[in-house]
């Protein structure tokens, strides 16, 4: 049930029962991870390296040898694995999930169940079970997952290696590419199409005059840039980080905005009270959600590596749409399109 763990007998705190202990199958697990951190890794580079080594994924008691996408997708999400610390805590509270311990249980050692019971809410407890992966290369993995937009699976070809990065700087809805021919039918045109002008509330137009040719020339060149400043801030550590000082300026505001709401409760009849519980309660929800992102990049600039980046860079022309895509996530959280005010390229590293 558990792949990377086996069942022992165990006396803990007191009580005897089944404990879960690392088993040769963690191997997988370990270098599952170590693989797919790398900025240019995909699920795929996990699976052939597993194959390649014969580092068998086996489940249901070895009755099976799954190496499918969808079952490696799963073993690096899993909590099961990560030594939960304090920063995992964090984490899951900034995710809104409901965590059965206390902070203190999360001592970087032990790993984590995540229980979905039918009709109720998922919540996290920490188990007794020793943690496979340390808990910065668990968190730099889920960065990646969350970001790393897929391309679509039923399409033939892959029209765009920014798929799933391109949204509209108006609505925040994906834009589409759609092709069109001259009139002789011998030279082809990609458009953007915005999805939020199909929505109900619409959007400002249905079709962007800037093209994808343009915005993926641009953004490359910002690439490209932004590489080389990493490295000559490499030997700039103690410099300010503008990105960082800008959101915990974000967070004292918050901060600020809820102290001042929480000194006017006292004198509050019973619908300023449930207003300001309300803003209370929307207030700590945009906090954590920037202390995450404060976390995420901390880790972001820690971990980056620019070799791996640099390296196909630099033969750019002869990566496949799938190897320009992984590099351009690797970099990139979103990039905002629009008419009005061109290409808003928002870098993660």
């Amino acid at each position: 049930m558990y792949y990377g763990y086996t069942s022992e007998r165990r006396t803990v705190n007191g009580k005897t029962g089944s404990v879960l202990v690392p088993s040769d199958n963690a191997l997988a697990i370990r270098q599952a991870y170590e693989i797919y951190k790398n900025p240019q890794a995909s699920l795929s580079d996990v699976i052939n390296y597993l194959r390649d080594n014969e580092i068998k994924v086996e489940i249901d008691g070895g009755k099976k040898n799954n190496m499918d996408r969808s079952h490696i997708t799963k073993l690096l999400e899993s909590p099961l694995y990560v030594r939960a610390d304090k920063d995992i805590y964090e984490y899951f509270v900034s995710k809104g999930v409901e965590i059965i311990d206390d902070i203190d249980a999360f001592d970087g050692i032990h790993g984590l169940f995540l229980h979905r019971p039918k009709g109720g809410c998922p919540y996290i407890k920490v188990g007794y079970h020793e943690g496979l992966i340390d808990s910065e290369t668990w968190l730099v993995v889920q960065d990646k997952k969350s970001r790393n937009a897929k391309f679509p699976s039923n399409r033939t070809h892959i029209n765009s290696w920014l798929t799933g990065l391109v949204k509209c700087a108006h609505c925040g809805k994906s834009l589409a590419i759609s092709y069109s021919w001259n009139t002789s039918h011998t030279k082809q045109w990609r458009y953007y199409i915005d999805r939020g002008a199909y929505y109900y509330n619409g959007c400002v137009k249905k079709w962007l005059k800037i093209r994808p040719d343009e915005v993926e020339t641009a953004v490359y060149e910002a690439m490209k840039n932004r590489l080389a400043n990493l490295v000559i801030a490499k030997h700039e550590a103690n410099k300010p980080d503008a990105a960082e000082t800008s959101v915990k300026t974000d967070i004292l505001k918050l901060d600020d905005e809820i102290r001042k709401l929480l000194d006017k409760i006292a004198d509050a009849d019973t619908i300023l009270f449930d207003y300001i519980q309300k803003r209370v309660s929307d207030l700590h929800k945009k906090k954590s959600e920037l202390e995450e992102r404060l976390r995420s990049h901390s880790r972001k600039h820690k971990e980056i590596d620019t070799k791996p980046l640099e390296n196909p860079m630099k033969v750019w022309n002869s990566l496949s749409n799938e190897k320009k895509h992984s590099l351009a996530v690797a970099m990139i959280d979103v990039i905002y399109i629009s008419d009005e005010n061109g290409i808003d390229i928002r870098f993660g590293i």
